[in-house]
């Protein structure tokens, strides 16, 4: 941890030496001054004083040994919030546990924890007991478990897109290459994809899947109903985009790798087509008109 201290401006000290109050005509001439010609005085040579790097700090107390860390270099478009970070930095609270015991060390870890003040949702991160449901804390706890090229994705990407059909405060859905093998915890489902770095966006300093993706995603292998809901907001937000979009989805599922439930993602898709803006009508109208467990999950 790094404290920066404002530097206090100087209080320069003014004194009027050029008035008196006393008026010098009326003064004693054994009291007025006698002028004394200026005596030459030849300037001394001052060896430059060594220049001190700015981001050193001021203190006298503290020693120089490196100076402070910049920000990062800001990014445009595509973002790996992973590059140029500070390694152990957190935006939403979340840490490894190694490296909160490398910073603070491992007793204080455990005490912390002991006395709920910190919380380790899942094994090698922790939160503050505070932000334990926070659903960007624990985003970037699943992130940090999942580890290197992970992404959040499915119904988590979804929802953080700002689909609040797709919001689940239970479990966190994460994406990692198909050469990472980190298994799924209670609470954090990690399933093995094929992670583009061109589909991965920043939001809120989070590695999160595209919208078209996440949606393609839920249409083939998330539940009938919420996939429905989600793209029917999708694209009742969009206004005049919706058909582009529309289209674009449909395009990601026609060439989707995997090709297990792209059938059902297709038919949802032509749902949403005939639909009228907003999913619940659409869903309620094939529920009534289904049996009960017609509408239930399952990929074909």
């Amino acid at each position: 941890m790094y404290l920066f201290g404002g530097s206090r401006p100087l209080q320069g000290m003014t004194a009027n030496l050029l008035t008196d109050p006393a008026d010098p005509a009326a003064a004693p001439a054994a009291a007025r001054p006698v002028p004394v010609p200026p005596v030459p005085v030849r300037p001394v040579p001052v060896p430059p004083a060594a220049v001190v790097p700015a981001a050193v700090s001021r203190a006298p107390d503290r020693p120089a040994a490196r100076a402070a860390p910049g920000p990062p270099a800001r990014r445009r478009g595509r973002f790996d919030p992973g590059r140029g970070r500070r390694p152990g930095a957190s935006l939403h609270g979340a840490l490894a546990r190694s490296t909160a015991e490398e910073v603070f060390g491992a007793d204080r870890v455990r005490a912390e924890l002991d006395a709920g003040r910190w919380v380790e949702p899942w094994g090698g991160v922790l939160l503050p007991a505070r932000r334990a449901r926070d659903p960007l804390a624990r985003a970037e706890a699943a992130l940090l478990r999942a580890g290197p090229h992970a992404v959040l994705s499915g119904p988590t990407a979804v929802a953080m897109h700002g689909c609040t059909e797709a919001f689940d405060d239970e479990v966190v859905h994460v994406a990692v290459p198909y050469h990472r093998q980190p298994r799924s915890v209670p609470g954090l489902l990690i399933k093995q994809a094929c992670v583009r770095e061109s589909e991965v966006l920043e939001l809120d300093g989070l590695r999160v899947h595209a919208l078209e993706v996440a949606l393609v995603e839920m249409l083939c292998t998330g539940e009938r109903r919420t996939a429905l809901a989600c793209l029917e907001q999708a694209l009742a937000a969009l206004g005049t985009a919706a058909e582009r979009f529309h289209a674009v989805v449909a395009e990601q599922v026609h060439r989707r790798r995997d090709r297990r439930g792209t059938r059902r993602a297709a038919e949802l898709l032509d749902l949403a087509r005939l639909g009228p803006s907003g999913a619940v009508p659409i869903v309620a109208r094939i529920e009534a008109a289904a049996p009960a467990n017609a509408f239930a999950g399952g990929a074909s």
